[in-house]
This record gives C-alpha cells, structure tokens and sequence, in this order.
C-alpha cells in the first residue's frame, strides 16, 4: 500500500488536538491557497472499512477554515457547514481537497469545498465561516510549520 503523498504535499504538523487524530495529513501550498490530502487509514475508519463522515466533515471545516484565513486575511469560527457526501473513501487511497471563495461580505466568508479520491470527485461542501480575527503571521506566511 503506498503511503507517501503526491509531489509537492509536505506533512502537516497539528496545532491542536483535533486535527492530530487525523495524522497524519499533508498540506501543498498553491497560489492564494492550501490543498489538503491525506492516505486512508485506520484511524479515518468506521467499522464498515470507509472513511467515516466525521472525518470528512472534520477535513472539509480544517480545509474552508485555512483557507479563508489565506483568502481574505481574516479567520473566525464555522457559522454553517452542509456536506454532501458522493463517493467513498477506502483504506490507501490518497484523498485531496480544495477550496473557493464564492462571496465576502465585510463580516461573513462563504466558501465551498471539493474533496477527490485518487481523483474521482467524492465529497462536496458548503461553509460560511465569521471574519473576525486577523489571521497570524506564521499561518500568513507559511500554513505549515513543519
């Protein structure tokens, strides 16, 4: 089973506790924006052997939620998220996300995201998150610490 991520994915060191039970996940940095992926494991897994919805709605927040602090250099909490859940996720397989601004308004962010499984589109997701805090110059600069 391949485990190393595609070119250009560096591993995503957790800030919190949250995303570490996910670990471990990668983050590519495009212009204007981050890409996430991770590998299919065991710790993604309901009992049916698919990734299970939590996670993907987890990853979709973490994903719209960076990714609005990069894109309008404000973050804040989620206000709305809807996942519509189309393909699944099996163990060893890469899963990679991404994230478009739809509208900003001077206090809200709407977003939505895609999420791919070894390319074939799986999962979509809606989110509105509150603009409220300027987003850190470490997160600014470079979304990965590791």
């Amino acid at each position: 089973m391949q485990q190393d991520p595609p070119p250009g994915f560096k591993l995503f060191e957790p800030l919190d506790s949250v995303i570490a039970a996910f670990a471990p996940v990668f983050i590519r940095r495009d212009e204007g924006h981050v890409t996430i992926g991770f590998r299919v494991g065991a710790q993604h897994c309901n009992l049916h052997g698919n990734c299970a919805g939590g996670v993907w709605a987890t990853l979709a927040d973490f994903q719209m939620g960076m990714n609005v602090g990069l894109m309008t250099g404000l973050s804040g909490p989620t206000v709305s998220m809807s996942v519509d859940y189309l393909g699944a996720a099996r163990p060893g397989q890469w899963v990679e996300g991404r994230t478009r601004l739809l509208r900003r308004t001077p206090k809200l962010a709407f977003l939505d995201a895609t999420f791919t499984v070894d390319g074939e589109f799986a999962l979509r997701a809606d989110g509105i998150f509150r603009l409220k805090w300027p987003v850190p110059d470490w997160f600014a600069k470079n979304p990965s610490p590791a």
